[in-house]
């Protein structure tokens, strides 16, 4: 596990200095992978009690350095949907990528990337919380992509849908995505862990077992179901990555 950065040791971790970060990160500069990925992970968990480990777990894995230079590479040269896509083979062939990541922190992470780098070209992140917003609002989008990296075409449209809205708005795409964000905690009046309790579809696997971690933290049982918590992971993953593709 490398050092963390410097400047998230001293500075608040706002969306500016993520960027600041992923501004940094070439196709081969893997020193700066590391840090803007961190960045992005310590972003995206904000002060949740397992975020370290989890993220730490995901780094530990093997080829992990070299799987986080090719979806680099893509998303810099062509763009977040390509980078999903390429996840998405990789593990449905079996070879693997990213292990452990889910696609909300992953996309949190192409988020940032594309940011930086791609101009107009942003792809903001998908996750349970806009999720949840597009099911009660956009009858015409489907977005459900669970946790898991099976869907890339419904990502695909996401991110041209809020590319156009953000035409329409004048506002950049990832700052739709925060709109929309900070709407449906509104509505669901303040944790992202209740946000997909008011849709109108199920909640996702993966929501449940946040949901599920969540509460048991709570409890001060955290730490003893840990381990329970990251085999059902490992299953739902699995299974996701069997999952045949999108029709």
């Amino acid at each position: 596990m490398p050092d963390l950065p410097a400047c998230l040791e001293c500075k608040p971790l706002t969306r500016a200095v993520v960027t600041g970060y992923a501004a940094k990160v070439t196709a081969e500069d893997r020193a700066a992978q590391w840090d803007a990925f961190i960045a992005a992970m310590v972003w995206g968990h904000g002060r949740v009690g397992y975020g370290p480990s989890r993220v730490e777990r995901i780094m530990a894995q093997p080829g992990f350095e070299e799987q986080l230079a090719d979806v680099t590479r893509i998303a810099l040269e062509q763009g977040g949907p390509a980078a999903f896509e390429h996840i998405r083979q990789q593990r449905k062939t079996g070879a693997g990528c990213l292990k452990h990541l889910g696609a909300a922190f992953g996309t949190t992470y192409l988020s940032f990337l594309t940011r930086a780098h791609r101009g107009s070209d942003i792809a903001p992140v998908l996750d349970s919380v806009v999720r949840a917003w597009f099911a009660e609002h956009v009858e015409d989008v489907d977005v459900r992509i669970g946790d898991g990296w099976t869907y890339p075409r419904k990502y695909a449209t996401y991110v041209e849908t809020m590319q156009a809205w953000g035409n329409k708005l004048d506002i950049a795409p990832d700052d739709v995505e925060r709109l929309i964000f900070l709407q449906q905690q509104d509505a669901t009046q303040g944790s992202w862990r209740e946000s997909w309790s008011s849709a109108v579809t199920t909640p996702e696997s993966g929501e449940l077992l946040e949901a599920l971690r969540l509460a048991l933290d709570d409890l001060g049982a955290g730490d003893d179901a840990e381990p329970h918590l990251r085999a059902l992971e490992d299953v739902i993953a699995e299974a996701e990555d069997r999952a045949p593709d999108e029709a």
